[in-house]
């Protein structure tokens, strides 16, 4: 037997031990299980460890370059170190295990030991993932269909997690339910069937956590990330993928690139969570429950997501008039919805030959991400202050009326958070939200709708094309005619999608007209703010809202690419005849 086929017989059997491994988990947490049988899976866990270890010693001993397998392996190498190091400790009676649950004072030391080789076991599974999304990324898969399935793939896992006993408070949640959840906290839209608070655990609340986390920042961006981290390069087709999926030009930096995304998201989220933390945790009986608390509301606040252990959101006397709590909120929200893109250009200044410093050219689409962003907020604040001044905003005070007319301003866009009822508000500003929440977030960032730069390039366009002008331009550049041509057909597709949603509600959903259609813009738009319909929708009501929910977070276009079979075009150039549209 040669050495490459016995390599082969070991993935294999690892494999089928990683899912053994995965499954005693999956049965310990999400099942209210006996003490008897919770002892076999334990038994079951420790097994799994014992075998991981023997694999990657084994295929040590296969491998030819012994150097370069530790290196390509150098976390799982350090994880089997650490496990090695723990067990001739523990004969010294020297054992980190048990300093651990004396600093902790938790006296069961051997379910402490469990619950490491549980751990061990998840990282083991992620990391063998992780060598597995190489691969995908060199499969001849278009990036639209990836980026996609990623999305999809992720709201099934998210289903499956949320319909275990131990994730409802009621032990039980129907599939129709399950999904709608996943799909809104994956889709960072943050519409809820059900209440978030009362009706799921701990385990329940960190599933849709991690899903939004994920969602926020796009499965495919995450495990590109950590498989840069282990393996430290990326075959050419993956860069030209994962460039596609982050929209960054020079493929020599998408490397760099993965690398600031994800770790300025946990950097900005622990300063945010730590504001929260700061701004709330006298409320709260223990600190653990408002660190929780806080940690939660600032990832769904970056991502866009919108989700809140409160049952009347913010509204809720707790943090409805905290400013430091939402200013905070109000912040990671513009943030996220701004774009990494927007973000990583805001390197100004560099040295410079003749000058101490000089200003490096901001990028145009940074420009215009920012002055409409600011705009947006400006124009959104005024005029939900003018139009809710004598209704929703009349009893509060005028820094609490310009407060709360910033923050729905800001929310309405792309995160979902809401400090006022929106079912008392009045039509006119229920139109206004509207146009928002179809502009939505920006390129690169963690919100949906058509962008703001889509909408920028329509006005732009639209005034120099009445001005008979033979380019678009913007800021002393030209701005392609592909680019313009991309606009106008994102915005038509989003116009069909939602006032096909619109449509199919209005068939199966005795509600308002303006209850439904501000419904379908939130779902697209992944707002998720509603007028209280959401959880009295049927379930073809609910299967509407879960389709504009994806379609609107990975896009239109990138969503019809990843359904029609892509082929290339041949083009001529074609005689070409005017048609009159006047």
């Amino acid at each position: 037997m040669n050495k490459e086929y016995l390599s082969k017989i070991l993935k294999i059997f690892i494999f089928i031990t990683s899912i053994v491994g995965l499954l005693s988990i999956v049965l310990e947490y999400g099942f209210y299980l006996s003490s008897k049988y919770k002892l076999i899976l334990h038994d079951v866990s420790i097994a799994v460890i014992i075998l991981y270890m023997f694999y990657h010693i084994a295929q040590f001993i296969l491998s030819e370059k012994k150097k370069s397998y530790l290196i390509l392996h150098k976390i799982e190498v350090l994880l089997i170190s650490l496990i090695l190091l723990e067990t001739i400790l523990y004969f010294f009676n020297l054992s980190i295990v048990k300093q651990i649950s004396r600093f902790l004072n938790f006296k069961n030391i051997a379910f402490l030991y469990v619950v490491f080789a549980q751990i061990f076991i998840v990282l083991g599974l992620i990391f063998g993932g992780l060598w597995y999304n190489n691969e995908v990324l060199q499969l001849k898969i278009h990036p639209s269909r990836l980026f996609v399935m990623s999305f999809m793939i992720t709201i099934a896992i998210g289903t499956i997690l949320l319909m275990l006993p131990a994730s409802t408070v009621l032990r039980h949640m129907n599939f129709i339910d399950a999904l709608f959840t996943s799909t809104s906290a994956v889709c960072v839209t943050g519409l809820t069937s059900v209440d978030t608070s009362a009706y799921f655990t701990t385990f329940g609340k960190f599933v849709i956590m991690g899903l939004f986390q994920i969602g926020g920042l796009g499965l495919m961006t995450l495990t590109t990330f950590f498989a840069l981290f282990l393996s430290g390069s990326m075959g050419i087709r993956g860069r030209l993928i994962i460039n596609d999926i982050l929209g960054e030009e020079n493929i020599g930096a998408v490397s760099k690139v993965l690398v600031i995304i994800t770790t300025s998201t946990f950097f900005i989220e622990l300063i945010g969570a730590g504001l929260l933390f700061v701004s709330v945790y006298q409320s709260f009986p223990n600190y653990q429950e408002a660190l929780f608390f806080s940690i939660f509301h600032s990832i769904s606040a970056f991502c866009n997501a919108g989700f809140s252990l409160l049952s009347l959101n913010l509204m809720d006397p707790l943090v409805q008039n905290n400013f430091l709590f939402t200013f905070t909120i109000s912040l990671l929200i513009v943030i996220g919805g701004l774009g990494f893109p927007t973000l990583m250009s805001v390197k100004y200044f560099r040295k410079h030959k003749g000058a101490e410093f000089s200003v490096k050219r901001i990028p145009l689409q940074a420009r215009i991400v920012v002055s409409t962003t600011v705009l947006l907020i400006i124009v959104g604040t005024l005029f939900f202050y003018f139009s809710e001044v004598n209704n929703t905003l009349k009893n509060l005070t005028f820094f609490e009326k310009l407060s709360a007319s910033y923050f729905q301003s800001v929310t309405s866009r792309t995160a979902g958070f809401n400090t006022l009822d929106f079912g008392q508000m009045g039509v006119p500003i229920i139109l206004f939200f509207l146009f928002l929440m179809f502009v939505g977030a920006s390129p690169g960032g963690t919100g949906g709708g058509i962008k703001t730069t889509t909408f920028a390039i329509l006005i732009i366009s639209s005034w120099q094309l009445i001005k008979e002008k033979k380019h678009v331009t913007m800021k002393n550049r030209t701005i392609p005619q592909k680019t313009v041509l991309g606009a106008l057909l994102k915005t038509f597709l989003s116009i069909s999608i939602i006032s096909t949603g619109i449509f199919i509600l209005t068939i199966f959903e005795e509600k308002s007209l303006i209850d439904l259609t501000f419904e379908a813009f939130s779902a697209f738009g992944t707002v998720g703010l509603s007028r209280g319909i959401t959880s009295s929708l049927s379930e073809i009501g609910k299967l509407v809202i879960i389709l504009l929910m994806l379609i609107g977070r990975v896009g239109p276009l990138a969503f019809i690419y990843s359904i029609i079979k892509t082929r290339e075009i041949y083009e001529l150039d074609l005689p070409t005849e005017d048609i009159s549209i006047l």
